[in-house]
């Protein structure tokens, strides 16, 4: 509620430390850093104590915004600041900045600073003079150290650009591959645990997957963006194969725990289940009718679906009789090849340690950092 006009900015002082005053407040000062006559503004720093022990803990800085009309004395909270001096201090943070700015010591140091104690800033003087005298392990076990300390939100590409702009070329490289190399082992432990919770959803799979695309294996080289090729129909993933350029249906479904064939003992023999006959129907359509619409896709998206492939990939191996009758299935298949996600995993898990063992070699092996592992 406003003062009344003919209130002093004296009582307009009291009445601001009136309304910041309770048992968790010390003592409060305060400075008036504009002095109207119609805009004020008005710095209140508040003790806070601690709640048991009743001993000072930290600063609260108030910045108050107030205007003063023919009305009365209105306060603007929009353009009114609040400062935490706890974790983090930004009450000391702004300190040490004015101060460092007032003694000169910013001088021709344009962009962002970032404001350290002084004894923290000694210690790190010792461990940069330390540097050159330590052993690579213990060098990395530092750069360990930092790297998980570092914030996602406080990081960008650009940072880290500058950081390396300095490093040696074969640092980068040992940088990159090790980067590439958890990225891959994060993935394929998400893939994991989406495949072995019953309840994942299908659309979660082929987000993953399409993120990740690499987990199809080095004998693709790219993802098309395009799903829709068709009126009707909308495919999971279009790949185009790494050896001749040629585009791949790729048709994901979920790792159901239910068997994908059926044993005929009368005869002896496996057959397609409930789960495994529709999707094999559902994909030859797909191909047909991409077939059918090969024209225009050429003169559209310069892309060739002639006898284009697909491959399926759908449910869990099962036992040993059903990945035989599996095998036995896909070869006599034509231009159609069904794969489990346990299959899945283990061709992610070649594609890692394939790119492992290329990073193990000696550094002379030109060319050993993935290039046979695609994207």
């Amino acid at each position: 509620m406003p003062l009344p006009p003919e209130t002093s900015l004296d009582a307009v002082l009291v009445k601001i430390k009136e309304t910041y005053s309770n048992p968790s407040i010390g003592n409060i000062r305060q400075v008036v850093l504009r002095d109207g006559p119609r805009a004020f503004r008005v710095a209140t720093l508040l003790e806070v104590l601690d709640s048991k022990t009743r001993d000072f803990h930290h600063y609260s800085l108030k910045i108050d915004h107030i205007n003063k009309r023919a009305e009365g004395w209105f306060a603007d909270p929009e353009r009114s600041v609040r400062l935490d001096g706890d974790e983090p201090d930004e009450v000391d943070t702004l300190y040490r900045f004015l101060h460092a700015l007032y003694e000169g010591k910013l001088d021709g140091e344009p962009g962002t600073l970032h404001i350290i104690r002084g004894e923290d800033y000694a210690r790190l003087e010792q461990l940069l003079e330390a540097l050159p005298n330590l052993a690579d392990t213990d060098k990395l076990q530092i750069v360990k150290t930092i790297l998980s300390q570092l914030e996602e939100s406080s990081s960008d590409v650009s940072g880290f650009a500058a950081a390396f702009q300095r490093a040696k070329p074969g640092t980068l490289k040992h940088i990159a591959a090790a980067s590439r190399m958890v990225d891959y082992k994060l993935a394929f432990q998400q893939l994991k645990a989406l495949v072995d919770d019953p309840a994942t959803p299908e659309r979660d799979l082929q987000e993953h997957l399409k993120k990740h695309p690499w987990m199809f294996g080095s004998e693709y080289s790219e993802l098309l963006s395009r799903r829709t090729w068709t009126r009707d129909d909308k495919l999971d993933y279009m790949l185009r194969r790494t050896v001749d350029g040629y585009l791949e249906i790729v048709e994901i479904k979920t790792p159901f725990a239910e068997a994908l064939f059926i044993h005929d003992t009368s005869h002896d023999s496996y057959y397609p289940s409930a789960k495994l006959s529709p999707v094999l129907g559902q994909v030859i359509r797909y191909i047909e009718e991409v077939e059918r619409n090969r024209d225009s896709i050429i003169a559209h998206d310069e892309c060739d679906t002639l006898k284009i492939r697909s491959r399926i990939i759908l449910g869990r191996d099962g036992p040993p009789e059903h990945q035989a009758a599996l095998r036995n299935l896909n070869s006599h298949l034509h231009r159609i090849e069904v794969l489990t996600f346990d299959q899945l995993l283990r061709i992610a898990t070649r594609v890692i340690a394939v790119f492992e063992a290329e990073e193990d070699q000696d550094e002379q092996a030109a060319g050993a950092t993935g290039d046979s592992v695609v994207f």
